[in-house]
């Protein structure tokens, strides 16, 4: 294996292999990025046995060949190069790197340890979807997803594709995120994916832009963002009924500008016990405005006020602050609605239009109260 390529191109495409190296496998081959250099293109690829990117870029190629390259080495390397074409020759056991007046020699890997590469099989035809648009929707509901693998069900993004629409869902058990966009692709099925290979994808999404074609498979799920692929397993398991979940109906609505209730319960959560992962905060809503208080007496106390709108009786209740920081930016909008039953039930966050024009999404977001 033998090539020419751009040191820009060369950095930035062995950055985005990285990413799903495995980097803590018990497999040392998985700490590997397998380089190939096939006709005038070097392709990358890496894998935690998770998910498995891979990506080609172009050179000037002198001789084809594969070689299997320690990871975090070759990335430590292709940050520190100076501004210069990168020239590259491997041989049995050593891979030479030239770049100005820098040399690198980097020891090999053995390329039989490491294993296949999963490839979409070409059986279904992909959906395509603008790249901001699928990592603006990944966003909303991803985040509500656990990320303790003691319930690995709960680690995943449900997602289930229709004639009509697309639903996507997600839970750790105290909040929810469910969001339904219309779906006009012919492409069906239910797939569970871990919410770290969709936030892979979001993020090559949001640096490359374009399109992103996803495929649905039984067994895995690709995303095709032209000269990249990223492909991941599926979680075996039951995602809960969600459905079931989401109240039928509520007692009190309340709105309020976002940005402004993120800011004040952020602000008065800073006077949290530092033994606890999260003091809760209380709003307390009355029809026209909304105080927000959190601590105590042995460790300190916050309160402010700000401006909202609610429709039913006044209502004291509680939550995580992070959690309720989280569904309300995941709303994207000016102004969100609050719905409520009672101080114990689940509250559900809607985006709300500020205006009748402004369309908005099929969101929601619910979010179980703190006892006091």
């Amino acid at each position: 294996m033998k090539f020419r390529a751009e040191r820009t191109e060369f950095a930035e495409a062995a950055a985005w292999a990285l990413r799903t190296v495995g980097a803590r496998a018990t497999l040392p081959a998985l700490s590997g990025v397998r380089m190939e250099v096939a006709g005038d293109r070097l392709l990358l690829g890496s894998t935690d046995l998770e998910v498995s990117s891979t990506l080609s870029i172009p050179v000037q190629a002198k001789r084809e060949g594969t070689a299997l390259v320690p990871g975090r080495l070759l990335g430590d390397v292709v940050r520190s190069l100076p501004n210069a074409a990168v020239s590259a020759e491997a041989d049995t056991d050593r891979l030479h790197l030239e770049c100005g007046n820098a040399r690198f020699d980097l020891r090999l890997m053995p390329l039989e340890d490491f294993p296949s590469l999963a490839t979409p099989d070409g059986s279904t035809e992909p959906a395509v979807m603008k790249a901001d648009e699928f990592a603006g929707r990944v966003a909303q509901v991803a985040r509500a997803a656990s990320t303790d693998d003691a319930r690995p069900v709960l680690t995943g993004v449900y997602v289930e594709a229709s004639s009509d629409d697309l639903v996507m869902a997600a839970t750790d058990s105290y909040r929810l995120a469910v969001l339904t966009l219309d779906w006009q692709q012919d492409v069906e099925g239910t797939v569970l994916l871990p919410r770290r290979a969709l936030d892979e994808a979001r993020r090559s999404a949001e640096q490359l832009g374009g399109d992103v074609r996803m495929t649905l498979e039984a067994n895995q799920v690709g995303f095709d963002f032209g000269d990249r692929q990223l492909v991941t397993r599926l979680i075996e398991g039951s995602f809960p009924p969600f459905r079931q979940l989401i109240p039928s109906g509520f007692e009190r609505r309340l709105e309020v500008e976002r940005a402004d209730l993120i800011e004040v319960v952020r602000r008065v959560s800073v006077v949290g016990d530092a033994n606890t992962t999260a003091t809760p905060v209380t709003l307390h809503l009355t029809a026209d405005t909304i105080r927000v208080t959190a601590g105590s007496g042995e460790v300190g106390q916050a309160e402010e006020s700000l401006p909202g709108t609610l429709e039913g009786d006044d209502l004291q209740i509680a939550f995580n602050p992070r959690y309720l920081t989280d569904g309300l930016d995941a709303t994207g909008t000016q102004t969100v609605a609050m719905e409520f039953r009672d101080e114990l039930k689940p509250a559900v966050i809607r985006p709300a239009p500020a205006g009748d024009d402004e369309p908005v999404a099929d969101f929601l977001y619910l979010l179980m109260p703190v006892r006091l």
